[in-house]
C-alpha cells in the first residue's frame, strides 16, 4: 500500500459527520437533540454561544484544544472557530 493511499484514508476519516472544521469567520448551529451530547475541541479555539439563556446566565464560552463541554439535552448552540478549529460532537451513552 502506498503512503498516498494511507493519507487519503485518513483524510476521509476527518470528514466524519460528527467531526468538522470551523473555518475563520464562519459559524455552525448545533440544533437541539433529545439526549445529552459532548462537544470536544480537537484543534484550535472555539467560541460557543447558547441560543437560549442558561439558568446561570452564562451565554458565551471559550474552549481550547483538548477541552470539552457537555451540551444538555434540548439545548441549542452556535460554535465559531477563533480563528479556526476542529471539533467533534458525541452523544452521551444511554444508561
Amino acid at each position: 500500500m502506498s503512503s498516498k493511499a494511507m493519507t487519503n484514508s485518513h483524510d476521509c476519516a476527518a470528514r466524519a459527520p460528527w467531526q468538522w472544521r470551523l473555518a475563520a469567520r464562519s459559524a455552525r448551529r448545533l440544533a437541539p437533540a433529545a439526549v445529552e451530547r459532548w462537544l470536544a475541541v480537537e484543534e484550535g479555539r472555539v467560541w460557543l454561544t447558547r441560543s437560549q439563556r442558561s439558568l446561570d446566565g452564562a451565554e458565551d464560552l471559550w474552549l481550547s484544544a483538548g477541552e470539552r463541554l457537555p451540551l444538555p439535552a434540548g439545548s441549542e448552540w452556535v460554535a465559531e472557530g477563533w480563528p479556526e478549529a476542529r471539533v467533534v460532537v458525541l452523544e452521551a451513552p444511554q444508561q
